[in-house]
């Protein structure tokens, strides 16, 4: 019988992360925020289109019709379930700022541990704040509940660029992958030495009399020319073998700590979720309930990341590595030196990656959020059961995100299979993932399904689940395959900044969707077009030639940044 090996201290204190950001991602910013914004707002808002009848929280106007609920934030009046939809896109916008001015800063491994620390901590207060808001509304407690959405939003997925850059290098202190690397030193020198060897030796020569040297020079050079080249091709190949194989489980075992940490994540959200459900059900679901789990989730995030700050490694302070406004500014213009034609031309695979990316990111967690801000204000299912929703997608996603890996590593190491790679997977769940609002955009035409009820909900968070969670792992495995190596947290952070600056458009479109017509549906058929549009480039990206431009870009140049 195997034992399993405890992972590196390093990758600990790395899970321990994943275990406490995760909760306040996955059931305050994706469940409680969108729908405590949207009921703040309702809170002081009116049915259109008189504008003159109070909302009503969870029910109906008193004539029993459906309409819309305004409110005036702002200066006009703004769809309550749209509001929800504004604020995220504002905040993500925000993200793409802050990500560029961190990034740079996060490559140095002293830097990258306490901003990280930095933004959990800050991210954490701007949940816990949520405890305090007064019982009774007011027309600014919509505003301070944005504001305070915008601000955790942006110190998640901050720290979380922080996080991501420690990732390839616990791949690296991986012992086998250790050990793979050493093999494949060694059949390089071996390589190196046998080509340094000619036929015959100047140590052999000294041995033979004088007369006989160059006859068996003509011989050495004539007859024995094929051999010395099959023994070069014997070393070569020896190297390449090696190599490979360094490669195939350095890959591997990305793959293992980035689902890893996924799965530990969504197990931590699934277990507040289910901690939280009793309290909001015996609340009654009230907007002191939902803020209840939105600070409880803060503190979760605040007390969970201690052991992230005692494990991981503190790294050394470089001088001249300082966090002022001139290294602001570098940062700037270090992104915009990257994005520039001459980098494109250099790593095509990792562009072409980053232009599907923006889409996939995009599509996919608008459509998460625009899933809970539908049961919430067109099927009016109450928040224990969009609570409900949130478990069924976590458990599902930390499920898949623990078998999916040990399934790819199953076929790729077991039977003589083939490898599955990382970026074939990853393929896979996105034309799993369009067929979601393909069948919400069927309730169009259709006089049935289309998620017209809440037991077709439930049906979708399984699914949903199921592909989340390796799409999530896998996107970020597959792009760390592409960065060169050194450069990890500057490449994340124009993964995060491609991912932010495109991603205020869904939020935006489905809101002005939902605001023009009265009907979120027709928000579906722009997350279709979101989910398809990448899979045509997705299957232009070769992670083999994308690995090898990433190599052959940091060795040219050396230890430098761009400049």
């Amino acid at each position: 019988m195997v034992k399993s090996k405890m992972p590196h201290p390093h990758v600990r204190a790395w899970y321990f992360y994943a275990f406490a950001a995760e909760v306040f991602a996955s059931s305050a910013l994706a469940i409680f925020l969108p729908i405590t914004l949207e009921q703040m707002a309702r809170e002081v808002g009116y049915y259109a289109p008189e504008l003159v009848e109070r909302c009503v929280i969870n029910g109906t106007p008193s004539d029993g019709v459906d309409r819309i609920c305004k409110a005036h934030i702002l200066g006009r009046w703004v769809d309550t379930a749209s509001f929800s939809m504004y604020v995220k896109s504002v905040a993500t916008a925000t993200q793409a700022i802050c990500i560029i001015s961190v990034g740079p800063l996060a490559d140095s491994s002293y830097w990258r541990k306490r901003l990280l620390l930095a933004f959990a901590y800050i991210g954490s207060i701007s949940g816990i704040l949520f405890l305090f808001f007064p019982t009774t509304p007011h027309t600014w407690t919509p505003l301070m509940a944005a504001f305070l959405n915008v601000i955790g939003n942006v110190t998640y997925t901050c720290g979380l660029l922080c996080s991501n850059g420690f990732l390839r290098d616990l791949a690296r202190e991986d012992e086998d992958v250790q050990k793979a690397w050493k093999e494949q030193l060694n059949a390089s020198e071996e390589e190196e030495g046998d080509e340094g060897e000619g036929p015959l030796s100047d140590e052999g020569t000294s041995l033979l009399p004088p007369q006989l040297i160059p006859a068996i020079r003509a011989i050495s050079t004539e007859d024995l020319a094929q051999a010395e080249a099959e023994t070069q091709i014997r070393a070569i190949n020896k190297s390449t073998d090696k190599k490979t194989h360094y490669e195939t489980l350095l890959s591997l075992t990305t793959s293992r700590l980035s689902s890893t940490s996924t799965a530990i994540g969504f197990f931590s959200g699934v277990s507040v979720l289910l901690a939280l459900f009793v309290p909001i059900s015996l609340l009654g679901g009230t907007t002191f309930a939902l803020r209840l789990a939105i600070g409880l989730s803060g503190i979760w995030w605040a007390v969970f990341t201690i052991p992230s700050w005692l494990g991981l490694p503190d790294g050394e302070k470089v001088a001249g590595n300082d966090v002022n406004l001139k290294s602001i500014k570098e940062a700037w213009k270090k992104i915009g030196r990257m994005i520039t034609p001459v980098e494109v031309r250099q790593l095509p695979n990792l562009y072409t990656f980053l232009v599907a990316w923006m889409f996939l990111s995009d599509g996919f967690h608008t459509t998460t959020y625009v899933a809970i801000l539908y049961a919430a204000s067109v099927l009016n299912m109450s928040p224990p059961k969009i609570m409900v929703i949130g478990v069924l997608v976590q458990f599902s996603a930390m499920i898949s995100s623990i078998l999916v890996p040990r399934y790819q590593r199953h076929l790729s190491t077991n039977h003589g299979g083939r490898l599955v790679t990382n970026h074939q997977i990853l393929l896979i769940g996105v034309m799993m993932a369009a067929l979601i609002p393909l069948y919400a955009s069927l309730g169009l035409v259709l006089p049935f399904g289309g998620l017209r009820s809440e037991g077709e909900m439930y049906v979708f968070a399984i699914y949903f689940g199921l592909i989340f969670g390796p799409f999530l792992s896998y996107s970020r495995t597959v792009y760390s395959e592409l960065i060169p190596p050194g450069h990890e947290s500057t490449f994340f952070a124009l993964f995060s900044f491609t991912d932010k600056s495109a991603s205020f458009l869904g939020p935006t479109v489905v809101g002005l969707i939902s605001d023009l017509s009265g009907n979120p549906r027709y928000g579906f058929l722009f997350l279709l077009l979101m989910l398809t549009v990448p899979i045509p480039v997705l299957l232009r990206v070769s992670v083999r030639r994308g690995s090898e431009e990433a190599r052959s870009w940091a060795e040219r140049r050396g230890g430098r940044t761009l400049t």
